[in-house]
């Protein structure tokens, strides 16, 4: 069953699609889906919706939802900042955990690209959640930054308060935040087994950045597995490597969740 959904956060509607199980005796495990920069609760190619599916059908209840400024959700993407995602991804979970379908000890969270690195910041402050995945996670929002900051990209900040990506106005509070986040630190304080997935020819997030996750996990002790896929762009943007990923990724959680 999908069922549209709206909840608050900082008192802004937050639009969202909850999948549940059709068939089901007893509460179900329960995934979020944090979507990428500029991207919604679809994602590329409909990447989202496949993998609620995929999920779904394998008996695991999936939220996945707009942050705020984005897709069908309240606000504006020119106010969007990391700090009021990952507000929003707080808000989500709470309300995943509150659903009378879905069992709150047996919540994970899977992030793509910049959700990528909300979650990575999610897991590390929220020790109740008991699997991640990172698809193509961003790990050094400095360097991230840096790409984005061109000349021109200054100069409309300068001039505008604002930058133009792709028709995305980019407010400078979302620069100014971004660089306070430290994602691989912030994931080393998970309890969480963790999945990080990555495309070796990303054209957006360098693929060694799911190395740097990987060996600050490590480092921390926690379980994680690392899996590149040959030829893959940010998003997996093939039919062969979407299901690499689907099928991957629906495995992990149903190990560690069901």
């Amino acid at each position: 069953m999908e069922t549209p959904v709206v909840f608050q956060s900082q008192r802004q509607a937050v639009v969202g699609m909850l999948h549940v199980p059709d068939r089901r005796k007893s509460r179900v495990p329960g995934v979020v889906l944090l979507h990428g920069f500029t991207g919604t609760k679809v994602e590329s190619h409909r990447l989202f919706v496949k993998m609620a599916r995929v999920l779904c059908g394998a008996g695991i209840a999936v939220l996945r939802f707009d942050f705020r400024g984005s897709g069908d959700s309240a606000g504006e993407f020119s106010t969007m900042t990391i700090g009021g995602e990952l507000q929003d991804a707080r808000t989500a979970m709470r309300f995943m955990r509150a659903r009378p379908e879905v069992d709150p000890r047996r919540v994970g969270v899977l992030g793509l690209s910049m959700g990528g690195m909300v979650a990575a910041l999610l897991l590390g402050e929220d020790r109740r959640i008991p699997v991640g995945v990172l698809w193509a996670a961003v790990a050094d929002p400095r360097k991230q930054v840096a790409r984005k900051m061109t000349p021109e990209a200054r100069k409309q900040l300068k001039q505008l308060g604002c930058a133009d990506y792709g028709g995305h106005a980019v407010g400078r509070g979302f620069f100014d935040d971004i660089v306070k986040h430290e994602p691989l630190k912030a994931v080393q304080r998970t309890a969480a087994a963790v999945l990080v997935v990555h495309g070796d020819q990303d054209e957006t997030v360098p693929v060694r950045a799911s190395a740097d996750y990987e060996k600050a996990l490590k480092k921390a002790g926690r379980a994680v597995i690392r899996h590149v896929v040959p030829g893959a762009s940010h998003t997996f943007a093939a039919l062969s490597w979407e299901t690499e990923v689907l099928g991957l990724t629906m495995e992990w959680f149903r190990c560690n969740l069901l």
